[in-house]
């Protein structure tokens, strides 16, 4: 075992490295080795290049004693990552049975390539981890002194892999908090910056912290301290920032709601202007969404909004495509024209253009309609790019459909967000 628990992440792949897809992985594993007690002395992007993949990996060896790679596990000849840690071990590549029937039983109804049968790779003496989300398994072993865990690119299939079979193995090899000493919280509607300032302002002795920015929250960690240090300064956080924003647990704001709809024996459906369907994609994400999911619209035009929804022309002419008249209209044509229970109805300016001095960009209105009840609208002011106040929407849309359904108070949104 290390004297010191030093670690190197290592992302391969030369879409990384031109700029076409954004690494997310340094950040999510960084603050995940931090919680276990890990110092990350660096995070390395690298092209699809053998010698270059060679040079690094030997380095991060001599420099920690866990090296964390992620991609270059496809079936290509530019994926290499099994080929340079089996070259540093210096054991060859073996065939594991196993892993191919596992990928076959995936491509059940479909021809396998004879490529894919590299993904059934690993070095020997090495030990796979399964991919239940993909078709490449990670692995994990000695290069040296070094522990090397290989995890798959895309990270739908490497954060479940992590959780459920790289965790546990790093608490047995190198000791550091178990599952109860840390304690995991959700930010939601809340900028990285003014949660990190929130964070400063209720600090305790002896409680760190770290945070991991997702597209629709952050995630925090809570650790160090006793328990009820670590309790007392996630209730100073939230009535901090208000409890609709900071959550105890890793919850995505669907998740929230679908619990709201499925406590209430409702189904949702959802009429969106400049979300443009990321409310419908975010619940649909989940698994078992048709429990609560009855459909939706993307009423972008205002003919559509006429069309699809029922609101009057009027309506738009006199109050214009965003404001809370059009919202409301919006929700109750769409519970009207469905079965569901509650309607969530959101129209804005999301930018970069479109926006006036009455309403500039990131004017935004979302109306809430339940079956048998009034309908409530709210104002929001969103900051940031088009991606930002689109998705800043589509969460606080969510947001304010929960506490709708689960009779509590919302937030002031006549501020910034």
């Amino acid at each position: 075992m290390c004297e010191e628990k030093t670690a190197v992440i290592i992302s391969a792949g030369t879409e990384l490295t031109e700029g076409i897809i954004q690494d997310s992985h340094v950040r999510f594993l960084s603050s995940e080795l931090t919680s276990l007690g890990f110092a990350v002395r660096r995070g390395v992007q690298l092209p699809d290049d053998a010698a270059l993949y060679r040079e690094e990996l030997a380095r991060a060896c001599r420099d920690a004693c866990l090296v964390v790679l992620t991609g270059g596990l496809g079936p290509t000849t530019d994926d290499l990552t099994r080929e340079i840690v089996a070259e540093a071990a210096g054991v060859p590549l073996e065939f594991h049975p196993e892993a191919w029937q596992a990928l076959q039983e995936r491509f059940k109804g479909r021809k396998v390539s004879d490529t894919n049968r590299k993904q059934a790779m690993g070095p020997r003496g090495f030990t796979l981890l399964p991919n239940a989300h993909g078709t490449a398994p990670g692995f994990h072993g000695a290069v040296g002194a070094a522990l090397v865990v290989a995890l798959p690119g895309p990270p739908s299939e490497l954060r479940p892999m992590f959780a459920q079979g790289v965790l546990p193995l790093l608490r047995e090899r190198f000791g550091g908090p178990g599952p109860g000493d840390i304690l995991w919280g959700t930010a939601l509607m809340v900028p990285e910056s003014n949660l990190e300032e929130a964070l400063r302002k209720c600090l305790r002795q002896g409680v760190t912290w770290g945070t991991r920015v997702d597209e629709d929250r952050i995630v925090f960690s809570l650790r160090g301290g006793t328990g009820e240090e670590r309790e007392a300064f996630l209730k100073d956080l939230m009535e901090l920032l208000h409890p609709v924003r900071v959550r105890k647990g890793e919850m995505k704001p669907a998740e929230l709601l679908t619990d709201a709809l499925l406590l209430r024996h409702a189904t949702l459906v959802t009429a969106e202007s400049c979300t443009g369907g990321l409310i419908g994609k975010y619940m649909t994400d989940l698994p078992g969404s048709s429990r609560v999911f009855w459909g939706g619209h993307v009423s972008y035009s205002n003919a559509a909004k006429t069309r699809l929804l029922g609101v009057e022309e009027r309506i738009v002419q006199e109050h214009g495509a965003v404001s809370e008249e059009t919202v409301s209209a919006m929700a109750r044509g769409a519970l009207a024209d469905s079965d569901a229970d509650a309607a969530i109805a959101v129209t804005g300016i999301a930018g970069p253009d479109g926006g006036t001095p009455e309403k500039p960009v990131g004017t935004v209105w979302i109306a809430v309609a339940l079956r048998g009840q009034s309908c409530q609208a709210r104002f929001f002011s969103f900051s940031g790019t088009r991606d930002m106040v689109r998705r800043r929407s589509a969460v606080a849309s969510m947001l304010f459909a929960e506490s709708q359904l689960l009779g509590r108070e919302f937030l002031d949104t006549r501020t910034k967000w």
